[in-house]
C-alpha cells in the first residue's frame, strides 16, 4: 500500500520531465522513419528511446533520491510498523534524533552523513554508466 501511494505521489512529477523529453525529440526524425517504413517498435528502439535516455536518467536519479529518504507516506499510513517492518533510515533518524524519550542527536547526525554519503556514491554510479551509454552512442 505504501508503495501505491507513494507511485501515486510522485509520478506526476517523472511523467512531466519524460514529457518535456518526448517534446524535444525532432518530428524531422519520425517523419523520415515514417518514409522509409520503420516500424513503430523499431523507431522507438532506435529513435525516441536514445533521445530519451537522458531524461530517464535523470528521474531513475531523482526516484533513487526519493526512495531513499522516503518518510512522510510511510510515517503517515504505518507509523514504521508492524513493528519495525517499515522503518526507513529517514524515520530511525527522526525518531533516534527528535520523537524517542532518549534523543541521540549524535546518532542521527551520523545516520544523515552516512545516508547523503550512500545517495552521493549511487547517483555518481547512475551519472557514470549515464556517460559511458552516451559516449557509447557517439561511436
Amino acid at each position: 500500500a505504501t508503495i501505491g501511494v507513494s507511485i501515486w505521489a510522485h509520478m506526476g512529477f517523472y511523467a512531466l520531465i519524460l514529457l518535456a523529453g518526448l517534446q524535444a525529440i525532432p518530428k524531422d526524425l519520425y517523419e523520415a522513419a515514417e518514409m522509409d517504413g520503420t516500424k513503430p517498435a523499431r523507431v522507438f528502439w532506435r529513435i525516441t528511446l536514445p533521445l530519451l535516455a537522458p531524461n530517464l536518467l535523470v528521474v531513475v536519479v531523482l526516484a533513487l533520491i526519493r526512495a531513499v529518504q522516503i518518510f512522510d507516506e510511510v510515517y503517515v499510513l504505518t507509523g514504521g510498523g508492524p513493528g519495525t517492518s517499515t522503518l526507513y533510515l529517514t524515520q530511525y533518524i527522526y525518531e533516534t534524533g527528535f520523537a524517542s524519550a532518549l534523543r541521540n542527536p549524535g546518532l542521527a547526525a551520523a545516520a544523515s552523513i552516512l545516508m547523503g554519503g550512500v545517495l552521493v556514491v549511487l547517483t555518481l554510479i547512475q551519472l557514470g554508466i549515464g556517460r559511458k551509454n552516451e559516449n557509447k552512442g557517439k561511436r
